[in-house]
């Protein structure tokens, strides 16, 4: 789950951010307004646990909730729940660590360490896998798969690239999974042994990994259905009994404890992890992503309202959420995990931040009106842009379903058409009609296979055109104005729900 725009998240929370001003003084001590605001995330149903830090001291450290649904059992501090694609960082450090001891570099090409490798793929670097550069799709295949590594790779040379290797940008589970099969290579080791002998041991992670002993795993969260109901957990589903499997290895799926991911900080901050050069150099800009951030190897960076350096990853399925935010200049950490469905309770490292650097205690936002799903409202028209879509019969409907138009189709002429239709022309003149061409194919790239889920309709003249994608839940958010007619005047794009 991958985060797009995030400029947008941090807007609204920040505005005294930043530095200290004669108002600050009335503030409460940054303790309680932590505390005040997980309060109030309780209060709306977080279900999970958050640790905040700067420096050595511990600024919150709070668990909420059930840890089965349905079940009276409380949440702990020792409860352990999936990290999802913040594992991603674990195999970006064990590469990083294996160039530090001499065993691979990042400019080496996949030939170097697979036979057979098919031309297309043959130049690959480690780098690119890191970066997200090396043109592989998001996934190849379902989590819950128990595939072997020898036919998993077979599958992923056999795979048709996105991109030529180096030309573009597009998030890739397959490229890390390749990335943990070369640590596996070069250090003669299997990826999680390894992970455990220079990482978790070490850093005393005993709570981290995807094989938990028997005690430990009745101390594993489980995620809820719509209805209320126990999903179950990713270790039950994906890892026991044989697994993980190669979809998963090395991009997802490691266990671990609000403890132990504080304490994976420390090592990282300390350079117990990694020297210091090999450190800074998993937070290198090697890629731009969509929203003005960049990816490194395992991380995202981007830069804060108040400037600072943000280091950054998420991951999560629907049931599952975690967030991971450091700020190395300042020593600050922020680490959370939850099973509530709602995103308001899923998006609130942001906010945690925001206090910690000076910010009075936000309000968590209302709830989004309800999602009208495609075909459940009166039909449209039957000449109508909604009715193909089985959009609803609204004004606002039909705004969206031509912006889905702008973005799907591939004749230039109708895209053009719709262009002046139904974008508002100040944002056209503040922006270019270029730039909305560039992001229709910046949308249409990212959605890969997907299922439009339907819109969310705001009092205000938003919109939210819902999307079920292989990363999750993706929104394009639009603002509209009534201006001489309904059309739009902005535009954003969020995946993560």
């Amino acid at each position: 789950m991958r985060l797009i725009n995030s400029v947008q998240v941090w807007a609204g929370m920040l505005l005294l951010a930043g530095t200290a001003t004669a108002s600050d003084e009335v503030l409460a001590p940054v303790e309680e307004r932590l505390a005040a605001f997980m309060q109030q995330a309780a209060g709306e149903g977080f279900n999970g646990g958050v640790i905040v830090s700067r420096g050595d001291d511990l600024l919150l450290r709070a668990v909420y909730g059930e840890r089965v649904p349905g079940h009276e059992e409380p949440v702990q501090f020792d409860t352990i729940s999936t990290i999802g694609s913040i594992t991603k960082q674990f195999t970006a450090a064990a590469v990083i660590l294996l160039e530090q001891q001499g065993k691979l570099s990042v400019d080496d090409a996949l030939s170097e360490w697979f036979d057979n490798v098919p031309a297309d793929k043959a130049e690959i670097t480690i780098h690119q896998l890191l970066s997200h550069q090396a043109g592989f799709a998001p996934a190849i295949g379902p989590d819950s798969e128990r595939i072997g590594k020898r036919e998993f790779i077979r599958q992923a040379f056999a795979s048709e690239l996105l991109f030529p290797p180096g030309a573009g940008y597009e998030y890739s589970n397959v490229g890390f999974s390749i990335a943990a099969a070369i640590v596996e290579r070069a250090s003669g080791q299997d990826y999680e042994s390894f992970l455990k002998e220079f990482f978790f041991k070490p850093l005393d992670m005993r709570d981290t990994g995807y094989q938990l002993p028997r005690d430990e795993r009745a101390r594993i969260a489980h995620g809820k259905k719509d209805d209320g109901s126990d999903w179950g957990s990713v270790y039950e589903n994906f890892i026991a009994d044989g697994g993980p499997g190669w979809h998963l290895v090395g991009n997802g799926g490691i266990h671990s404890t609000l403890d132990d991911m504080l304490r994976w900080h420390r090592g990282l901050q300390n350079g117990s992890v990694l020297n210091a050069t090999a450190t800074t150099k998993l937070y290198g800009k090697y890629a731009s992503e969509p929203g003005g951030t960049f990816y490194g190897y395992g991380w995202s960076i981007e830069e804060t309202p108040w400037g600072a350096t943000l280091i950054t990853h998420n991951g999560g399925n629907p049931y599952y959420f975690a967030d991971f935010l450091r700020f190395p200049d300042d020593d600050i950490a922020i680490y959370l995990w939850t099973t509530s469905r709602d995103g308001r309770l899923k998006d609130i490292g942001r906010p945690l931040a925001s206090i910690v650097y000076g910010s009075p205690t936000p309000s968590i936002p209302p709830p989004p009106p309800k999602l009208v799903r495609v075909g459940s409202a009166p039909e449209a028209a039957p000449d109508s842009y909604a009715a193909k879509w089985q959009l609803p019969a609204t004004p606002q409907a039909e705004v969206a379903a031509k912006m889905l138009e702008i973005v799907l189709t591939d004749d230039n002429a109708v895209r053009d058409t719709l262009i002046d239709e139904t974008i508002h022309a100040a944002l056209i003149e503040k922006r270019g009609a270029a730039s909305i061409v560039d992001l229709a194919s910046v949308v249409r790239s990212e959605l890969g296979d997907y299922q439009l889920l339907g819109i969310r309709s705001y009092p205000d003249d938003r919109i939210d055109v819902e999307f079920d994608t292989v990363q999750g839940v993706m929104a394009m958010e639009l603002s509209l104005d009534d201006d001489g007619g309904l059309k739009v005047r902005g535009i954003g794009l969020r995946i993560g729900d």
